[in-house]
């Protein structure tokens, strides 16, 4: 698949999932203020954030597919990888809303108790089946496309399934009359918020710190199967998903001229690219081997 066919795809995955997002959102928080339903009108705002963040990653992916320039020789994939923290960010943010306001209903002398009907089971029930089809779409999607913002978005509507299964619990005890239930599940559904915006953050800062992506056995495994390449090492990668950099140093047969040389070194980095999904360059170093070396032979040998 071609980058702008990648990127027409990713697209088209986050355009359906706002339209989804933003229904959610509506039916919880609309619902949440006529019942005063803390704990699902802050699963609502939870859900909107979801819609929020397809608009970010809209933008994210604009600026993503933009062809390298003089200035960025790498091109500008990586604020994809950017459009994902601030997926990160914005689950930490209204983790810390939910949680204010839990506490400031907790300590007001006289707080109004939820009314919670049948609706409630109704409107919960019918948005946990379209989070977790998002959620499962939005990964799946996500992975083949190798797209980080994608599978960012997932850990958040997943996280959108598991409060709204803590909500309905909540319904249901304060059908049996523990209405301050409903404060206890505002501050658990903070907490569940906060685990998944740490979780994107430290994934996708890790992309942007240039992190290492693959085990250095792994592709030392590839690049030893190769004729005439007697050694390998400073075997470096870095990147995002679907845009994995390698840079390495071999050591090939010491009596090879130049351009059998050149012919094993892009060997090399054709098999690396064959034998790992998601490289997009390698760079390698080529050095002679010692003469007591051993090496797989070469082609013409």
């Amino acid at each position: 698949m071609s980058e702008e066919s990648r990127q027409r795809a990713i697209r088209r995955v986050i355009l359906l999932t706002f339209a989804l997002n933003l229904g959610v959102a509506a039916a919880k928080i609309a619902y949440g203020a006529i019942a005063n339903a803390l704990s699902i009108r802050a699963d609502g705002f939870h859900s909107l954030t979801d819609s929020a963040n397809n608009v970010v990653g809209l933008v994210g992916l604009w600026l993503a597919a933009r062809p390298a320039d003089r200035g960025h020789p790498y091109g500008h994939h990586k604020f994809e990888v950017v459009a994902a923290g601030i997926v990160g960010v914005s689950l930490l943010l209204m983790a810390f809303d939910v949680a204010r306001g839990a506490i400031q209903r907790l300590f007001e002398a006289e707080s109004p108790l939820p009314v919670i009907d049948a609706g409630a089971f109704v409107v919960l029930v019918v948005t946990l089946g379209v989070n977790t089809f998002v959620a499962t779409y939005q990964r799946r999607r996500g992975e083949q496309l190798d797209s980080v913002f994608l599978v960012s978005d997932a850990m958040h509507t997943r996280s959108d399934v598991l409060v709204t299964l803590g909500v309905l619990v909540t319904v249901g005890l304060v059908q049996l009359g523990y209405a301050n239930v409903d404060l206890i599940a505002a501050l658990v559904i903070a907490g569940f918020i906060a685990a998944a915006g740490l979780s994107v953050l430290k994934k996708n800062l890790g992309y942007l710190a240039d992190a290492a992506l693959l085990a250095p056995e792994h592709v030392a495994a590839i690049v030893l199967g190769v004729g005439g390449v007697a050694g390998t090492h400073k075997i470096r990668t870095r990147g995002s998903p679907g845009k994995v950099y390698v840079d390495l140093h071999i050591q090939i047969a010491p009596h090879l001229d130049v351009v059998r040389a050149h012919k094993v070194t892009h060997s090399v980095i054709d098999a690396i690219k064959a034998g790992i999904p998601g490289v997009y360059d390698v760079l390698v170093h080529t050095e002679p081997a010692r003469p007591d070396q051993p090496y797989p032979p070469l082609p013409d040998e």
